[in-house]
C-alpha cells in the first residue's frame, strides 16, 4: 500500500477476517472495519481508535480443533506451484536458518512447503500474506498448530494490513508468490517488496513468482526490472514458468494510487465522482460499463420515488464507484462497501475520501460474502460480481454472492444486479432472491432488480 494510503489494523489478535456473530446488535460496529487513517483528505485517527498492530504482536490465539475430526488436507502443489518450489530450491536461498515470506497462497501448498523448509530452524518463521479475506481465513484453518506456536504468521485482525507493514518484522530474504494477474498488481507487489527490503535491511531479498506461460509477457520482466537489479526466468515446467527477481534497488517507493473519474446522475443531477485504483483492483480507476448502466437505472428508480433504503450495501466494492454513489444518493442511510480483496478495500476508502463522502454511517469492510452482517438487516444490495477466474468465465463465482445477498436482505428488500447479457442469470436470481424485473439492457450488460420474498 502506498505510504499515503496506509490504514490502521485493530490490535485484536483473532483469526484474520473473522465473522461477527449474526446476532451482533450493532449493524455497523466501528471497530469491525478498516479506518481511514492517513488517507489524504481524511481527519487524523483520534485517540479512541485502536492502535495499529505490528508484526511483533503476539501470534493469534490457537484455533480450536476437535481431535475426533480429520486433520485438514493440504492439496498437492499444482504445476505452477511446483515450478515456484523448484526455482526456490535452485536459487540456493531455500532452507537457510531464516524466515520465508509467502504471498497469495490460495491452496496452502506454498505455505506448507515453506513450513517444511524452516522445520529444522527453531527461530525461523513463515510469514504468509494474502489479499483475500476468504483465503486468509482458510489458511488459519489449515495450519492451526503452526499459527498457535508462532511458527506461521498470518495477518491478525479484521482489517487488511499492507504487506510491507505485515512483514516489517521478518528476517526473510526469499519470497514465494504467484504472479499477480495484472501489471499494475505486479508493479504494486514489487514496490511493496522494495519497502520490505528497506525496513528489514535485506538488500538480498529475492522474489520467486510463478505463472502459466500463456499469461506471461516481457512486460512483467520490465516491471520487475524497474525495481530489482537482477531479473531472469526459470526453466519451464510443463506450461508454467517462474520469474526470479533479486536485489531491490535503492530509492524505490510504492506506486501512487491511480486516478480516474465517472460522471453519473445522483438524484437526477449529473455529478463527477473521483475514482481511485490501488494495486490489482479490478478496473483500476476506470468506471466499469456495467456499473454505469446499473447506476443509471437505479438513480431513475430513486428519483422517481420507487425505491427507499435506510441500510444499503455494495457487495464487492472494487474501486468504490457504487459505494460512493450510495453515500452521495442516500445521505441519511447507513452504507457499507464490502470486498474480499484488500486492494479493493483500500481503493474504496480512497474513492470515498476523494469525494468527501466519508461519514460515520459509511463503512468499508474486508469480508467474505458479508459474513459479518446480520441476517435480514439490509434494504438494498448492489452487486456487480466477478464473472472470470483469471481469464476464463466462471458463472459459479456469482452463486455464493447471490446467497449472501439473500441472507442479509430484509423481506421486500431489493437486490440490484448487473451481469453480462449473454449469461442467463434471471432464473438463478429469481430462485435465490425472489421476483425479478429487468431494469436495463444493452449489447453487453443486463441490469436486474429482485425483491426478497
Amino acid at each position: 500500500m502506498p505510504a499515503a494510503l496506509r490504514y490502521s489494523l485493530p490490535a485484536v489478535l483473532i483469526a484474520p477476517c473473522s465473522p461477527l456473530p449474526r446476532e451482533h446488535p450493532d449493524l455497523f460496529p466501528k471497530d469491525d472495519v478498516t479506518s481511514s487513517e492517513n488517507i489524504p483528505g481524511t481527519p487524523a485517527t483520534d485517540a479512541g481508535n485502536p492502535a495499529p498492530a505490528t508484526a511483533d504482536s503476539a501470534p493469534p490465539a490457537p484455533a480450536t480443533t476437535d481431535p475426533a475430526l480429520p486433520a485438514p488436507v493440504i492439496p498437492e502443489p499444482d504445476q505452477t506451484e511446483r515450478v515456484i518450489l523448484r526455482s526456490a530450491e535452485e536459487t540456493g536461498e531455500a532452507g537457510c536458518p531464516c524466515d520465508l515470506i509467502v504471498i497469495e497462497d490460495s491452496t496452502g501448498a506454498l505455505t506448507s512447503f515453506a513450513l517444511d523448509l524452516v522445520a529444522d530452524h527453531p527461530s525461523a518463521t513463515v510469514w504468509s500474506w494474502n489479499a483475500s479475506c476468504a483465503e486468509s481465513r482458510a489458511l488459519t484453518g489449515l495450519f492451526p498448530e503452526q499459527v498457535a506456536t508462532g511458527r506461521l504468521r498470518l495477518p491478525a485482525g479484521e482489517a487488511p494490513v499492507p504487506l510491507e507493514e505485515f512483514a516489517a518484522g521478518s528476517e526473510a530474504h526469499l519470497v514465494l508468490a504467484r504472479l499477480p494477474k495484472s501489471l499494475p498488481g505486479l508493479e504494486d507487489l514489487a514496490g511493496r517488496l522494495a519497502q520490505i527490503a528497506v525496513r528489514t535491511g535485506r538488500e538480498d531479498l529475492t522474489l520467486v513468482a510463478g505463472g502459466r506461460v500463456k499469461h506471461m509477457t516481457r512486460s512483467q520482466n520490465e516491471v520487475l526490472g524497474a525495481v530489482f537489479r537482477d531479473v531472469r526466468a526459470s526453466r519451464g515446467l510443463g506450461k508454467s514458468r517462474a520469474l526470479i527477481a533479486a536485489a531491490p534497488q535503492a530509492g524505490i517507493t510504492a506506486p501512487e494510487p491511480m486516478h480516474g473519474a465517472a460522471t453519473v446522475s445522483v438524484r437526477g443531477d449529473r455529478r463527477e465522482l473521483a475514482l481511485r485504483g490501488i494495486g490489482g483492483v479490478f478496473g483500476g480507476a476506470r468506471p466499469d460499463a456495467g456499473s454505469l448502466l446499473l447506476l443509471e437505472a437505479l438513480d431513475a428508480a430513486l428519483t422517481g420515488g420507487e425505491l427507499e433504503a435506510h441500510q444499503a450495501v455494495d457487495l464487492g466494492s472494487g474501486n468504490g464507484l457504487l459505494t460512493a454513489y450510495l453515500a452521495a444518493a442516500l445521505p441519511d442511510a447507513a452504507v457499507v462497501g464490502s470486498d474480499d480483496d484488500a486492494d479493493a478495500v483500500a481503493a474504496t476508502h480512497a474513492t470515498l475520501a476523494a469525494n468527501a463522502l466519508e461519514r460515520e454511517e459509511v463503512r468499508v469492510t474486508w469480508d467474505a460474502s458479508l459474513s459479518r452482517l446480520p441476517d435480514h438487516s439490509i434494504d438494498l444490495v448492489l452487486l456487480n460480481p466477478p464473472f472470470h477466474d483469471g481469464t476464463a468465465v466462471d458463472a459459479t463465482l456469482v452463486q455464493g454472492l447471490l446467497d449472501a445477498a439473500a441472507r442479509v436482505l430484509r423481506p421486500e428488500g431489493q437486490l440490484w444486479f448487473v451481469h453480462n447479457s449473454h449469461l442467463r442469470y434471471r432464473p438463478e436470481v429469481e430462485r435465490r432472491i425472489g421476483p425479478v424485473t429487468q431494469r436495463a439492457r444493452d449489447r453487453r450488460f443486463t441490469v436486474l432488480s429482485a425483491r426478497r420474498r
